[in-house]
């Protein structure tokens, strides 16, 4: 039962039960009180966390900063050391500025060297874990939190033991011990869900590390469960930091998913929660939203979101991806070991983006034997981690790389255990992009009717989700162009009508704008386009158009 803050006397208390309660506003009236009648590190540090859970980056790191000099002057460098980690994870997330914040940490642990161990130490290790794996050092974080869950055993504190089981469960999984790190991260949610918790932020940063860990391996299903109690978390305490880190994880999940209107409805959000309340930390949201975007054919408005994402790993590949899409091999392969040199080969999960970017950028310049090589890591890599959305991925880049060298049949198998994969893991686009690798491998091996069987599903997946710059791939594949045409003529008359509706589509046009601009009804216009797609022998309405404008029908 909640305590009636107004019987408190004491500010501060009353300000510590406010924030047990997650009246935020109150809390931080209550410990501007109790500063107002004189300053104490207590109320200092109080009036930070009020900060830190209504967004406000200057009151929250302005007062931690004054409680670190008060505990300091009061001769308490352990809680000094705690304030100072919080304080170096601030600069990271609410500034951007690692540098600052990596001062700050390194302050921190010079504050408890020589210091008997206390749970001020297993703070600070959490912050150093955080840290590690932000940068890639899956080890060190591994180290950091094993080191962090067990203080919290000895002291009793559940909120160190979930965190630390959590970021450790995490870390494994980033090395490749999935199986080890999912019992983690099972372990840390049944702390988090079944004891009581002295710090509300302590079920978030649990919550956090399931969410993303699931979310990087690709167990889809598993993340969308921890994103729906993070957001049940987020209903009841609030912090915009928060939800933003979830959205962004289940706008992933919603785009490979295939429901890409409401993944943008996420990742845009994610993107806004994020740069308002923690801008250091919003690179992942940008990189989702501009991987969305450029699926959409949106390659320009992809390019801009990726340059504000900033220095981030993921952003350097989803820049070396639109290179290659451009025809800039050498400019993709060099992203790509840009990236991969940061990573240490035991980051497993974490290189697996930029080696995928590494073999095909090698296998359009012809660089086969390096490809290879590069292909052999990534393969290594997802079958250690062993999802299938993993798998998936690495069977079609080995499909594409087989494809390039002439090994037709390697790229068939390849690309149908990608299918597969992709298909067990509930990923369509993903899948779609498979089966066109797969009927181009079909074609050349002699199959062609396989070959437009797997083109057209994939079409129709491209086509539904509004891809239209992949649609025209399938387009391509079904071999739309001159060996389609009769002649230099399009398999089929159009009537006037027909090409007037077709020119009207290829403008962007919906049927409701063509039916009025026309002066017909909805449904016609749907007709006449059924009746092009047909003459075409287009797949979609995005397929007609290439090839209109390829055969200069527009």
């Amino acid at each position: 039962m909640a305590t009636d803050r107004s019987a408190i006397q004491d500010p501060v208390e009353a300000g510590k039960e406010a924030l047990a309660q997650g009246a935020w506003n109150d809390a931080r009236e209550r410990f501007e009180a109790a500063l107002a009648s004189g300053e104490t590190a207590e109320a200092w540090e109080g009036l930070g966390w009020a900060g830190w859970w209504l967004a406000d980056g200057e009151l929250t790191m302005r007062a931690r900063e004054r409680a670190y000099r008060a505990y300091r002057a009061a001769g308490e460098p352990g809680a000094a050391a705690r304030v100072a980690a919080w304080l170096a994870a601030d600069f990271r997330e609410y500034r951007g500025d690692h540098a600052t914040g990596q001062g700050w940490f390194e302050r921190a642990r010079r504050l408890l060297e020589g210091l008997p161990e206390s749970p001020d130490h297993a703070w600070v290790a959490l912050h150093g874990g955080s840290f590690a794996l932000g940068d890639g050092q899956a080890t060190e974080a591994e180290r950091l939190a094993r080191y962090a869950s067990d203080i919290g055993r000895r002291v009793e504190i559940p909120d160190l033991e979930a965190i630390g089981l959590a970021q450790e469960g995490q870390a494994l999984v980033a090395l490749g011990r999935v199986e080890d790190g999912m019992r983690r991260l099972d372990e840390a949610s049944a702390i988090a869900a079944g004891e009581e918790l002295q710090l509300p932020v302590s079920t978030a940063w649990a919550l956090c590390y399931l969410v993303s860990a699931c979310d990087g391996v690709g167990d889809f299903a598993r993340a969308g469960r921890w994103c729906e109690a993070m957001r049940e978390f987020t209903a009841r305490w609030g912090g915009r930091q928060i939800l933003g880190v979830c959205r962004t994880s289940y706008g992933r999940v919603l785009a490979t998913g295939g429901d890409w209107a409401a993944a943008e409805t996420e990742l845009t959000a994610a993107v806004g929660d994020l740069e308002h309340a923690r801008p250091g930390m919003a690179g992942t949201g940008l990189v989702r939203l501009a991987e969305l975007r450029a699926r959409q054919g949106r390659t320009d408005d992809a390019r801009e979101l990726l340059h504000r994402a900033g220095p981030h790993g993921l952003a350097l590949v989803g820049l070396g991806e639109l290179a290659l899409e451009d025809g800039d091999a050498p400019g993709a392969a060099d992203a790509a070991e840009r990236v991969l040199r940061r990573i240490p080969v035991d980051g497993v999960l974490d290189r697996l983006p930029a080696m995928e970017l590494l073999v095909r950028a090698r296998a359009a310049l012809g660089e086969f034997d390096q490809a290879e090589r590069a292909r052999a890591e990534l393969e290594a890599g997802a079958r250690e981690l062993g999802t299938p959305y993993l798998m998936g991925r690495a069977h079609r880049v080995a499909g594409e790389l087989a494809l390039a060298r002439g090994d037709l049949e390697e790229a068939r198998r390849r690309c149908e255990d990608s299918v597969d994969c992709f298909g067990e893991s509930a990923a369509p686009y993903d899948a779609a992009l498979a089966r066109i690798v797969l009927a181009q491998a079909l074609t050349s091996l002699g199959r062609a009717e396989h070959a437009r069987v797997e083109a057209l599903a994939a079409a129709e997946v491209f086509d539904s989700l509004g891809a239209s710059r992949d649609a025209e791939r399938a387009a391509a594949a079904l071999g739309y162009g001159a060996e389609q045409t009769r002649g230099g003529r399009p398999p089929g008359d159009l009537t006037a009508r027909e090409l007037e509706v077709l020119r009207l589509v290829a403008q962007g046009l919906s049927d409701a704008e063509i039916a009025e601009r026309i002066v017909v009804s909805p449904h016609t216009v749907h007709r006449h386009m059924a009746n092009v797609r047909a003459k075409l022998r287009a797949p979609s309405r995005a397929a007609a158009v290439a090839y209109a404008a390829r055969t200069g029908l527009l």
